[in-house]
């Protein structure tokens, strides 16, 4: 039980941090890019593009796909201009 617990607070450690990295990079005006990578990835690796919420809560250790480009296009994160 202590280990289901831990694995499931590393994930969600995981994942937040997932989302400030794609913050940051949106930021500095890579967003478009970083969405057309993390396509070519999820294609590249054949993985589920919106599995079941609660399962990739506890089983994943990055958000998946739709959820990033979601973050990724949210307007209320602007980016850096110069």
């Amino acid at each position: 039980p202590l280990d289901s617990l831990l694995t499931f607070a590393s994930n969600v450690m995981s994942r937040k941090h997932e989302f400030e990295a794609d913050e940051f990079s949106k930021k500095l005006g890579y967003g478009k890019e970083l969405a057309s990578s993390l396509i070519k990835l999820q294609i590249e690796n054949k993985g589920n593009m919106n599995p079941d919420h609660m399962y990739s809560a506890y089983h994943y250790s990055h958000p998946p796909l739709v959820e990033r480009l979601n973050a990724i296009n949210d307007p209320d994160v602007a980016p850096k201009t110069e």
